[in-house]
């Protein structure tokens, strides 16, 4: 199991937490979500075997929360753990 956390643009209120959550849990692979909008972070717990922080951090973009890049805790866009 692998966690990373992603600095994640336009999260604003409980419902955007909401939403990341729902978009992210539906991905094969991924065990757990914690969105946090006073942060604009995005942790995430996900098996290797079945994805990649590269396609979290496409599935976020797509869900209309683009992950900001060279941030602090970016994603780890190779599938590796994240920090």
């Amino acid at each position: 199991m692998a966690s990373s956390t992603f600095v994640v643009e336009e999260i604003h209120c409980g419902a955007c937490e909401a939403a990341i959550g729902k978009a992210l849990t539906r991905m094969d692979g991924v065990q757990g979500v914690s969105a946090n909008s006073a942060t604009n972070q995005v942790a995430v717990r996900f098996d290797e075997s079945q994805t990649t922080g590269e396609a979290i951090a496409q599935r976020l973009a797509a869900a209309g929360y683009p992950v900001v890049a060279g941030g602090d805790r970016g994603p780890d866009l190779e599938g590796r753990a994240g920090r």
